[in-house]
Order: C-alpha cells, then structure tokens, then sequence
C-alpha cells in the first residue's frame, strides 16, 4: 500500500517518465522493490505486456523479464543500490534502487537474557541485606 501511495505522487509529480508515439513507460524504485506503470499514448493501460529489466552496467544482459497486470502494472525484486533500465516496447527508463531494508531486531539467546537478569538481581538482593550487627 505505502509503495503504491509512493507511486501515485511520483507520477503526479511527473518523476521519471519517458514518453512516446505509442508507449508510455513510468518507472520508480523503493527500497529494492522496481515498479511502474506502463500505458497507451492515449492513457489506457497496456496491460500484458513484457517488461524487460536489465543492469545499466551491462545493458545487453537481461536479469528479469516480467509481465504488466491487466491494468499496466509490474514490479520486481532487485538488488539494493543497482541501476537498472526498464524497457517495453520501445521505451525505456532507468532507476536506481535504495539501500536494502534493515534487518528486524532479534532477541539474544535465552540463557544470555537469562544471565544478564540474574545478574541484574543482585542489585536489589545487595541493597536490601540487613547490616551486620556483630
């Protein structure tokens, strides 16, 4: 859903759109994830249709091909921090993808946890003993 909001002010805002005669081919990037939208020169979606994705660096070696949904629509997987050109037809666009998500935080094993909170406990047991009347 957040892609998609991402998506909608980019092409209001007419980010990275390459136009032609019959094709017109929108393209944006979040994070690793490649997506766009792909429509007639009149505006009707070009649905089913095959987008081919290929690294800039190497331009002639495709690393996916994918198809547009019934309302033009495609996204892809990439790599993080690559460059990427889009084509269809015979436009193309290129992106560039982001930094890869951060990985989610992970707990440390039990017996660690476990070890830090019975040291922890020594706090409390050290300031509640009685003083020593002898």
């Amino acid at each position: 859903m957040f892609t998609r909001v991402l998506f909608a002010m980019a092409l209001l805002l007419g980010s990275s759109s390459v136009s032609a005669q019959d094709l017109r081919l929108d393209v944006l990037a979040d994070g690793t994830l490649v997506f766009g939208v792909i429509s007639q020169a009149d505006g009707s979606p070009a649905g089913n249709l095959t987008v081919r994705i290929a690294r800039s660096d190497n331009a002639g070696a495709e690393v996916a091909k994918v198809q547009t949904d019934a309302v033009g629509v495609f996204s892809w997987n990439g790599d993080a921090q690559t460059a990427y050109t889009v084509s269809a037809g015979n436009e193309s666009a290129s992106v560039t993808t982001g930094a890869a998500p951060p990985q989610p935080f992970e707990w440390p094993p039990i017996y660690i946890t476990l070890g830090a909170l019975l040291l922890l406990s020594l706090i409390p047991a050290r300031l509640l003993r009685r003083p020593d009347l002898s």
